[in-house]
């Protein structure tokens, strides 16, 4: 897997044979493969060597060398083995808790322009601690940049990261009616990646205008691509100046970070081709064609049966300002009636290692299955934590399940969580955020042991646990005012 300089033609040597005069003669003749197409163009590629790379972001960083390390690797250093997609080496990105990146920096893009991407990520089968707040993997990053840090999902640009047991592709470009809108696609759990190399393939169109498109295709180990986004629209903003220039490797932030260290990540096999490239020239390691979806098969009808009708359990649309009287306050805020909803104001930020800092639950206890619906809208303020959450099967402020919906993400929000002694533990990652000022619809559905979570009516988690299996419903809040309408639980 030599790497590409000057030239990324391909060329074929094919021995001919033939005869003159009854003595065989062989010889050999070079012929380019792309000698009658257009020229399908590598404009960057880093695969054996990380000096190839437009920059290595490690050394200088917070902890220096001795926390932050980037390197070549082959398949076997001393008694070290390593995982090799490629080619005779591999890239090792090695951070300590001391530490804060180890990272490749690739070659700038063109606002307007459109790219094919290849490369391959392999997270060690040893990957320990998925609890703790993230890891971003791959990044798209634009810097400076006039956003100032002012990102809807958080971090600079779009990225891979890992958080909780959840890999995703948060994907940022500017809003039909924000600068800055997040999408989050899964990728897949720490337990279906871990120990295998992924190859990833991206075909994008770099621009703030709405022609633009993402396709992104992901393949573990031996399977077969699957592609995981097929977007069209705005991909970037056209006031950057420049296009994305993408990153691999890990990003910590502040050193001190949780969980265990040292992070170990390998990537190999970076390419970047231009709009005259293919998805077969940027695969890793000679992946096949571009796979194309299948064709949807019609389905037989059959007929269903007629649904049995719920029984309403509670029902408060918050019309009459009696309504606040079915709640029991449990913790912080001031909670009332206005307006027609169900408000929280003044919310508490005074205890820090609580959950949910604000909680009011309805006086009626439900027991087995059941349905819960409801409005909810977190506050909008300077933050980028702006959140609510709704709680079920509550036993008292120590021990209960609750969703919360957050504008970022990290271990102590935007997913389904069970408080138990007053420690609540993250069961399922949510893959999208909210935004503060806007209203959602949310559901939350309990049958048997399995739990499964709706924002707008897509499905945001499914979890399945027994730890609780009666107890109140209501709303919270970690640190956000925010406001409620419409329960209904059946």
């Amino acid at each position: 897997m030599a790497v590409k300089n000057n030239s990324y033609s391909r060329k074929l040597a094919r021995k001919v044979s033939f005869s003159i005069l009854g003595i065989l003669v062989s010889t050999s003749f070079v012929l380019p493969l792309n000698a009658n197409k257009s020229l399908a163009a590598i404009i960057d590629s880093v695969t054996d060597d990380i000096s190839n790379a437009r920059g290595r972001e490690f050394a200088q960083d917070k902890g220096g060398s001795a926390c932050n390390k980037l390197e070549n690797v082959t398949s076997v250093m001393g008694s070290t083995i390593h995982p090799i997609r490629a080619g005779k080496q591999a890239f090792r990105h090695w951070v300590n808790r001391c530490g804060e990146r180890s990272e490749l920096a690739m070659k700038k893009t063109v606002i307007g322009q459109t790219y094919w991407y290849g490369w391959s990520m392999y997270i060690p089968s040893d990957w320990q601690d998925p609890s703790d707040a993230y890891d971003i993997l791959m990044q798209w990053a634009t810097y400076p940049s006039p956003r100032n840090g002012r990102f809807a999902c958080g971090a600079n640009g779009s990225y891979i990261m890992r958080s909780g047991n959840n890999i995703s592709f948060r994907f940022q470009r500017k809003g039909e009616n924000a600068d800055s809108e997040c999408t989050s696609y899964n990728l897949g759990t720490l337990p279906e990646l871990r120990g295998k190399w992924v190859d990833f393939v991206m075909h994008v169109k770099w621009t703030g205008n709405t022609d633009g498109f993402l396709k992104l295709w992901t393949k573990v180990g031996n399977g077969t691509y699957t592609q995981n986004v097929d977007y069209k629209g705005r991909t970037f903003w056209n006031d950057e100046g420049e296009g994305p220039y993408f990153k691999m490797g890990l990003y910590k932030g502040d050193p001190n970070f949780k969980g265990a260290a040292p992070r170990v990540l390998y990537t190999d096999e970076y390419r970047l081709g231009d709009a005259n490239s293919s998805f077969e020239e940027v695969a890793p390691g000679g992946s096949t064609i571009e796979p194309k979806p299948p064709a949807p098969q019609p389905k037989p009808e059959k007929p269903q049966p007629l649904p049995e009708t719920p029984k309403l359990l509670i029902f408060e649309d918050f019309s009459s300002t009696t309504s606040g009287n079915n709640f029991t306050v449990e913790s912080g805020g001031t909670w009332s009636v206005r307006n027609g909803k169900y408000e929280l104001r003044d919310s508490d930020r005074s205890l820090p290692q609580s959950p949910n800092r604000n909680i009011s639950v309805h006086n009626k206890s439900i027991s087995g299955d059941f349905t819960l619906t409801a409005d909810a809208s977190a506050t909008a303020t300077s933050s980028r934590w702006d959140d609510f959450s709704i709680i079920f099967n509550y036993q008292n402020p120590n021990n209960y399940y609750y969703a919360s919906f957050n504008e970022s993400d990290d271990d102590k929000t935007n997913g389904i969580f069970k408080v138990v002694a007053g420690v609540a533990t993250q069961v399922a990652n949510f893959n999208s955020l909210i935004r503060g000022g806007t209203t959602y619809s949310i559901k939350v559905e309990r049958s048997g042991n399995t739990i499964n979570v709706y924002r707008d009516n897509i499905l945001q988690a499914t979890v399945q646990d027994t730890t609780f299996n009666s107890g109140k419903v209501g709303f919270g809040s970690f640190n956000n005012s925010a406001t409620f309408d419409n329960l209904k639980v059946e």
